[in-house]
């Protein structure tokens, strides 16, 4: 009996051996990629909002080390009626970056490492952004009551860092998430969801073609101390301090409860290029739960 269990545990051990991806799309100059995404996202006590956009992806040039790809997102539509505040300023993200095209050198693996031209895109994105703002305020009045100019400029401006940018192409809605990676079954991670949020997450091998990942938030004591006071600096910045001073007391009254799960299944074509993304995840505090679903295909 020990000797079949041992043999049961090799035999095992080798079968996850074997399952396992290399992400390295097979890039070269002139190559292009269009996208099409679109999400669905449930916000408590508001009506569903629906984005779609599309992105070309095109691999300009070939370099000794890597490629330099540029992504442009050529349309971004959403149905966010002209009260639904909430929705309107989950979709200015997206919009400010329409018509926007980042220059993206990569290593020979398509790893993301540095935007070429973030300066111009940071000046344009801060342009646009005020802009969209301003317009919301007239259109909204009531929003000035609820967030200011500068508040609300600055949450978009901390989401176009070159860092946070290239942090995003990662994420799980990234074309670029897997690239460079080695998946193997069962192999765990950590990242940094779009909510700041601190993700523990597991991979999934299926095939030679297919990946699925599950994340939940890690919920070890000092990680939510950091990110409840991200959350607050983010949101209120006022009471950032009085939270700081507080985050032990806060946590434990359970005044501020955060949650957030994902899923997401990743299927690649021929080339190693993404075919195909489709995403569910439900983040919030104290149940009232946000849930956003994501398909990306490649057309």
């Amino acid at each position: 009996m020990k000797k079949l269990f041992l043999m049961s545990v090799v035999l095992l051990m080798a079968v996850m051996a074997q399952a396992q991806i290399k992400v390295s799309p097979k890039m070269q100059k002139g190559d292009v990629k269009t996208y099409v995404e679109k999400a669905t996202i449930d916000i408590p006590g508001q009506a569903t909002l629906n984005v779609e956009s599309e992105s070309v992806y095109k691999v300009v040039d070939a370099t000794a080390d890597g490629f330099v790809v540029s992504m442009a997102t050529t349309k971004v539509e959403n149905d966010a009626a002209a009260d639904n505040i909430i929705g309107r300023l989950m979709a200015l993200s997206s919009q400010v970056l329409s018509g926007q095209t980042l220059t993206v050198v990569t290593d020979k693996e398509g790893k993301p490492l540095q935007l070429k031209n973030y300066d111009e895109v940071k000046k344009n994105v801060e342009q646009l952004a005020s802009k969209f703002v301003d317009e919301l305020m007239e259109q909204v009045p009531q929003m000035k009551d609820m967030m200011s100019k500068e508040t609300i400029m600055q949450q978009v401006m901390d989401g176009v860092t070159e860092e946070s940018l290239l942090a995003s192409m990662q994420r799980s809605t990234g074309i670029f998430a897997l690239n460079g990676k080695t998946i193997s079954m069962g192999a765990q991670d950590e990242y940094t969801n779009e909510q700041g949020m601190t993700m523990k997450r597991m991979y999934l091998v299926s095939g030679n073609n297919k990946i699925t990942t599950t994340a939940n938030l890690d919920s070890s004591p000092e990680t939510m101390k950091k990110t409840i006071i991200a959350q607050v600096e983010k949101m209120a910045p006022d009471q950032a301090e009085m939270i700081k001073q507080n985050i032990d007391a806060v946590i434990a009254s359970g005044m501020i409860k955060l949650e957030s799960t994902e899923k997401t299944i990743y299927e690649l074509a021929a080339d190693g290029w993404v075919k195909s993304i489709d995403m569910e995840s439900t983040t919030g505090s104290m149940g009232q739960n946000v849930k956003t679903k994501v398909t990306i295909n490649q057309k």
